[in-house]
Formats: C-alpha cells, structure tokens, sequence
C-alpha cells in the first residue's frame, strides 16, 4: 500500500490526463524510439495512421516486428541536399530506431524492429514516414501458402477421407516438409507422374529380398497400378493446380519397390528388406499395403525400424474380412478400412490386432498407365497410406518426435467409433489427421500469456486456434459485437480450440474471459467451455444453455482457471464446443483472453482502459462494494491511491 497526502493525490489527479493516456500508441512509441528534435509535433500521425496493414491468417501475418529501410547519404545527395545535412539525417533515422533494433541488414540497409506493446504497424509506420527519414516502413510479415488446394480433382467424392478426416484443419499448421520421408514400399510408382514426381526422391528394388538402390540400377517404376496409387494417397502433390492431393502436400516419398510380378506379388523377405532399406535411409515412415501383417518376423523388422533407425512402419490390416487375432505386434502400425459413411468397411479384417482405422473404399488417386492417370479402389491398401501420410504430417511439425511420440500423437486423437473405446472394429478409432497435427503443434510451440484473441482478422489465426472443425469460421454474422465486425461461429456439435498456453509453474490467478451470443439455439442446447489438462482430457469449465431465445447482445464472462497441477502445465488450452443439432444452433464467441487477473481490470472485460478507472471512481463515491480496493475493511482514500497506482502500471 502507498500512503500519500492530499496534495500528493490532487497532484495525482491534475497530472490524470497525462497518467491515463499512458497506454495510446504514441505514448508508446515515444517510450520505445529515442526521439529526435521535432518528433513530439509528428506523434499525432501515429494516432491518425490509415489502415494499410492487416494480417491475413495463413497467408500473411502480421507479427509485431517492421522492416524500415532509411534513405540514405547518397539518396539525399541526388536530391540536392547539402552533404553534412545528408549526414545528419541518416544519422539521426537510425538513432530513433536504435533502442527497438534487433538487427541491422548491411546490405539491404534494413533495420529490423520490435514493436512495443500496444503499437501496431500502421501506427508506427505514420509515425516513422511522418518524420520523412526513411524510404519505407512495413510490416515483417510471416507468410504462408495456401491452405485449401486448388487441384482440379479435390472436391471428386474419392477425395472425402481429407475431409472426414479434417486434414484442411492439418494444412493450416503444415502441408508437409520435402526433408520428411515417407517411403512406400509397393509395386513401385510412376516416375514421372504429374502429381507425384516433384516429391520422390531415389529409392530402391528389394524384390530380390536384397535392396538394390535406385541409383545402382534398381527398377523402382510401377508395373501393376497399386504402388502409384498408394504413393498418392501419401503425399500426392498439393495445390499444384492439377489432379489430386494427399495426406501431405510436400513430404518426399521414396518409392521401394518389393516386387517384380505383374500381379504384385512379393515375399515377406523382399517386402521386409524394402522396409529396411526405407528405414535405414532416412524415411520415419513406411508404408506398406500387402497382406501377411500377422507375423513374427513383421514384427522383428518393425521393432529393429523403431529402435535402430527412429522409423514406424504402417501395415494394411488386409480385406478377408477375417479377425486378425491377438494383438502380437506392437511395432508394427495396423489399420483397417472405414467408408465415407464412417463405418467399417465390409472386406477390412478386424481384432484386437488393430490399431486404428482409415478411409479406404471409394479412394481416389494417382494412378499408372499415363502421367496424368487417376482411380478409384478400395481396400485397407488405401487405408495404410492416409495414416502413413498423417504421421508424415506430424514429423513436419517436429521432426525431433521419436518413433514412439509420432505413434501416440496419432493414435491419442482419434475420432471414437463403434463402441466406446478401444474395440476390434476400429482399434482406438479412425484417424483424424487434423486433431493429431493440432496436438503435435501444441506440444512442440506452445504460446505464453496472455492469449487474446478479437477475431478481427476475418479468419482463425493459425498459431492461436490450432485445431477448428469443418464448419466452423470467423463470423460477421452476429450483432453488436464487442470488438469490431467479426466473431468466432460454432453450432451443431463443433468445436474449435486454441494452441497450448504454457501454464507451467504459473501460481497467480489466471483468468479466462470471453463475450457470447446465442441465435436460434433452443432450451436443452449449449454451449460447453473446457481446458486440456495435464493428461490429455477436456475438463468442463462451464455450460452455457440455450433459452430458445435468439440473443441481440454479447454476454461477457470470466472464468478463473483452477490453481492444480492438472491446469497449470505448458499444453493447457481452451475449448469451445457447440452441442446443437442443426447449422442454425449458432453460438458467437468474441475478445477470447486467457491472462494473469489484473486488479486494475475492474469491470473485468479482459482489458485495462479509462473505462476501468471510470467505475472504480463511480463505485469509490457510492461507497460500493469493491471500491475496498486494499481489503482493509474500510473505503477511504488510500483505496482510490492503489487503484491509481495499480491502473497507472497497468498489468
């Protein structure tokens, strides 16, 4: 507590104005920059800076550091300015830059900055050009490709295993990475097919049981059909304009060719052989769709994958419809077949030998028989290589997981069918690649506090919201939002999430706050609120009911979150979750923010302004309860000096 006498607090109260505008952008920035003769006259145009850049989630994003390249001597020279001007000049641009530097670019003449808290790059740009120092001022933007691919044959019914399986979810965070292999050890694959030979890298012939590398002679060029079509439902080339995509966009794929029969046929020993030879030349995954997965010597060679070279091998569970048995093989990965109506595919074999389950009837792809050829075929064949490919997606993201990290990050976010839990029919469920890509994401780049998310940028931000259902979007569609024009949008049974927020060994009191509206969602609907815990599960927060109502306002609300070691580690995160039935049970959600409680939010909307500082003075004259502001038991004037101190520093 600060004792202070009454001309100390109306020598506060005269110096509020100054006090209070603390937090606007060119206060900041005069704080950040250090100021040259005349720059406290051109702080205004920061306030009055048009709207030149915004960010555009997945595409480009704004990041809070600018490139501003000073004019140089020589440029002021040829516009006829004196030379020791000239000189002054430069000196003085990169002076006011010099305390948010981070780094010079001699050859560019850039200088990269750091934007303060509260500056955003349009106001910092009217700033800086207001001065006339510097040839430009913009945004260090953090650019990504497109996230929804433009292949002609995406939207083909054979493409639905992307979008059950919310791999568009996965393309948001990575579309692969060409130093991930996944190799595919099959009748080989069409070498210069035009979806598929931008990704390949040299591979091998073990039909012989030896491998034979490619760049030795070995003939690795399809001569049956399957090996093209498996290798595209992997990795076939995304957002190329043409054909198809796979699972991953850009990961290579080393084709290991296991037979030389036109029928396809290989011996274990030849399959296995490839198998090694992939592992041991740098592929993480391998992809192998034959019959025989229950065996031993599978079992041997996946287990020597795993722990000699870092590798899962994927295994098709096969298409006689037959049970597999007891689950003896705990190295190698086994998928059975769903179809687009996710259900067990009639031929995929089953039992507790079953790891998970993947689309594969009525699977479209690559194909031989031309460059440009594409099919339709169905079998646990199919199924194998979407799950290779999604665990090619999760070594993207971090290519440091190990064999085991990749293989529980796949099987702890499936989708849950048939019965509840684990069963003989789907093993532990059916892949959902946009969940596991999400969860890999979380565990590798978690942010910090605080969160906060206004959804202004029309767009779920990427490194905020890592895993959205399909359906899911940012809105305008709600009224009176409390920020801007747009809003986050969940209904029927959606749900979208946000990144870890590492809350590990964090004490104080964090709070998590947010505004709703409710159109059209009837009595017995909700909307559920959860945090990840320290195991993995969603854990209820609050339940926001339905009252047939359509609402015309946002409601705020702040929910602590629990001080446990459940809560408090580095992938806590939060879940909004819809549990209507019909597309019209929509729920708006806005000013998403998870951070420490500050004592100076006294309306508690999640953010420090003057209107904060308002109420407390409206609840300090009535002598209202909170305006106790030191819990000392009385309302006097030391409450109205902390509360000024607290809201003065801000939090």
């Amino acid at each position: 507590m600060v004792h202070r006498s009454i001309a100390s607090l109306l020598a506060v109260i005269a110096g509020g104005a100054s006090a209070f505008g603390a937090g606007r952008a060119s206060d900041q920035i005069a704080h950040s920059l250090a100021l040259q003769v005349g720059d406290q006259a051109l702080l205004g145009a920061a306030e009055n800076a048009p709207v030149l850049y915004t960010s555009q989630p997945g595409v480009l994003e704004l990041q809070s550091r600018m490139i501003i390249r000073p004019i140089t001597r020589e440029d002021w020279l040829a516009r006829g300015v004196d030379a020791t001007v000239a000189d002054e000049r430069v000196s003085r641009a990169r002076a006011r830059l010099a305390p948010s530097q981070w780094q010079f670019v001699t050859e560019t003449n850039h200088v990269l900055v750091n934007l303060p808290q509260g500056v955003d790059e349009n106001q910092m740009s009217g700033f800086l050009m207001a001065t006339g120092d510097y040839q430009y001022a913009e945004p260090d933007y953090i650019a990504y490709p497109c996230v929804v691919p433009n292949d002609s044959q995406y939207t083909n019914a054979g493409m639905y295993a992307h979008w059950l399986c919310t791999a568009e979810s996965a393309w948001d965070i990575t579309t692969g990475n060409a130093s991930v292999i996944v190799g595919v050890t099959d009748t080989g694959v069409t070498l210069n097919h035009e979806d598929l030979v931008s990704n390949l890298v040299s591979g091998a012939n073990s039909a012989s049981g030896t491998a034979v590398a490619q760049s030795a002679g070995g003939q690795t060029a399809d001569l049956n059909g399957h090996g093209t079509h498996t290798a595209g439902i992997v990795g076939a080339r995304g957002n190329n304009g043409i054909g198809v995509v796979g699972m991953s966009w850009v990961n290579s794929i080393m084709a290991i060719r296991v037979s030389d029969s036109s029928g396809g046929g290989a011996s274990f020993a030849a399959i296995q052989a490839g198998a090694l030879y992939a592992a041991s030349h740098g592929c993480r995954v391998v992809s192998t769709s034959y019959s025989g997965v229950n065996s031993a010597s599978n079992q041997t060679t996946g287990a020597t994958m795993r722990t000699s070279h870092n590798a899962l091998w994927f295994w098709a569970a096969g298409n006689a419809n037959s049970d597999l048995g007891g689950d003896s093989y705990p190295d190698l990965q086994i998928i059975a077949s769903t179809n687009s109506s996710d259900v067990k595919s009639s031929f995929s074999n089953f039992g507790t030998a079953v790891d998970i389950a993947a689309p594969g009837e009525g699977i479209y792809a690559t194909y031989w028989g031309g460059t440009n050829t594409y099919a339709t075929l169905s079998g646990t064949s199919m199924a194998c290589p979407a799950a290779a490919g999604a665990a090619g997606l999760i070594v993207a993201v971090n290519p440091a997981f190990s064999a085991i990290q990749i293989r529980d990050i796949l099987y702890n976010n499936v989708d849950d069918l048939g019965t509840l839990g684990e069963d003989t029919l789907y093993g532990k469920g059916r892949l959902n690649v946009g969940r596991a890509v999400a969860d890999a994401y979380r565990i590798s780049f978690p942010s910090t506090l605080p969160f906060f998310d206004d959804f202004e940028s029309a767009a779920f931000a990427n490194a905020r919201w890592v895993y959205r259902d399909t359906g899911t979007s940012v809105s305008t569609s709600a009224v009176a939002e409390p920020s801007g024009t747009f809003s986050a949008l969940v209904h029927t049974a959606k749900r979208i999430e946000t990144n870890a927020i590492n809350l590990a060994g964090n004490s104080s009191a964090i709070n998590l706050s947010f505004a709703t509206e409710a159109r059209g969602v009837e009595t017995g609907k909700s909307l559920v609120v959860e945090y990840l815990n320290s195991t993995g599960s969603w854990i209820s927060l609050a339940n926001y009911g339905g009252t047939g109502v359509t609402e015309s306002t946002f409601t705020p609300h702040t929910i602590s979150i629990p001080n446990t070691a459940a809560a408090r580690h580095n992938k806590f995160a939060v879940r909004f979750r819809a549990t209507g039935n019909a597309t019209n049970d929509q729920w708006f959600i806005d000013n998403v923010r998870v951070a420490v409680a500050c004592a100076a939010d006294f309306n508690g909307d999640g953010t420090t302004d003057f209107f904060d500082y308002l109420d407390f003075v409206d609840a300090f004259s009535a002598g209202a309860a909170g305006s106790d502001f030191n819990n000392d038991g009385t309302i006097d004037f030391f409450d109205y000096l902390d509360f000024v101190d607290t809201f003065s520093i801000g939090c």
